[in-house]
């Protein structure tokens, strides 16, 4: 850990096991029952909540001293939560933990900079700093510079750069840079930067409750927290781990075949909840579930590459099919493929 002035951080002790009645119910494609509210706060066991803002949940632990909140998601469902806070609890927010910098999770924080200490991986500071003017372009963007230019055309771009140029286009002049591809991803100006950072694990203990702090390794990003609440044997995944559904489309452009390891790592964790950042609360099984497809799926792409097969045959050809009961299985399947094929390629030098 690290800061200017002295944290409040301690180790955390382990504590004893409360059950969380309901707390795994299926709640469908969006997490939350057709007819629910746009946003709203669900209590899970013990001091511990969730709250939503359509399809994306952060996490809030309430003691007498005050709240530990898991990620503002954004200013507008900042400026709501900190009311009802305010109106239900009647104690301060006093420290804000980051999951990672993707703005549509960290973004919103500057509502509760008067009480709370902000806290992250010591990469999530790290990905806030702007690349200089003409950065290079990450390995896995690169792929789509087929002019090899140093931008992205918009004849260029597959996937999720397709899928969204005009919102990555800032300057609107039909090409992207890295610069812009950054801003899209970690919202510059919209993300308070953290007051500490960690390495490996921390913690942070006020009101008598404890809340670690693990850094798996990379996945969906290179600044991920997994948050473990052990009191009430709970952890927060946010993007990279969703129970009972498939990494999104094109595996978020995330880092293969790295990812699988720290889903490992994050199975090892002492927990039987796990809270992600969209959909429904699951359990450990719901872990290693989503190990053996990610196993699964770079084994079967590795042995396409292998074999000298194409994208697109593999695309075709790798199913998966022991996972169709998985949502989103029909929409991301074909994404999560190519994403693999890219990424694995690209480390074989192909």
């Amino acid at each position: 850990m690290r800061r200017g002035a002295q944290s409040r951080f301690l180790m955390g002790t382990m504590a004893v096991l409360l059950s969380c009645p309901g707390v795994a119910q299926a709640q469908f494609a969006t997490g939350a029952p057709p007819g629910s509210p746009g946003r709203e706060i669900i209590h899970l066991t013990g001091d511990l909540y969730r709250f939503r803002d359509i399809r994306h949940y952060g996490m809030f632990l309430h003691t007498p001293a005050g709240i530990i909140l898991v990620d503002p998601t954004n200013q507008e469902t900042a400026a709501w939560l900190k009311g009802e806070l305010d109106r239900r609890f009647k104690v301060p927010v006093r420290y804000v933990i980051y999951s990672h910098a993707h703005s549509d999770h960290a973004s919103g924080g500057e509502v509760f900079a008067d009480t709370a200490t902000f806290v992250a991986h010591e990469n999530m500071a790290k990905n806030l700093v702007q690349p200089a003017e003409g950065a290079p372009l990450l390995p896995l963007e690169a792929r789509s510079d087929a002019n090899r230019n140093g931008r992205i055309e918009k004849s260029e771009a597959t996937g999720l750069f397709a899928d969204n140029f005009a919102q990555f286009d800032l300057d609107g002049n039909g090409s992207l840079s890295r610069r812009e591809l950054w801003a899209r991803s970690f919202a510059v100006g919209r993300t308070r930067p953290p007051d500490i950072v960690y390495g490996d694990r921390a913690s942070v203990t006020l009101g008598g409750q404890t809340v670690e702090l693990h850094y798996t390794g990379i996945n969906h990003s290179e600044d991920m927290t997994v948050v473990r609440f052990p009191k009430e044997r709970m952890i927060y995944t946010v993007d990279h781990l969703t129970p009972k559904r498939l990494p999104r489309l094109t595996l978020d452009v995330g880092y293969l075949p790295d990812w699988l390891e720290s889903l490992r790592r994050i199975e090892q964790l002492d927990f039987d909840y796990v809270s992600p950042g969209h959909e429904s609360v699951g359990t450990k099984a719901d872990v290693s579930e989503q190990v053996r497809y990610m196993n699964d799926l770079i084994k079967a792409v590795s042995a396409g590459i292998a074999a000298g097969k194409t994208q697109a045959e593999l695309v075709e050809s790798v199913r998966l099919e022991q996972y169709s009961h998985l949502m989103e299985y029909e929409r991301s399947r074909a994404g999560n493929v190519a994403v693999a094929y890219q990424m694995l390629s690209a480390r074989q030098g192909r």
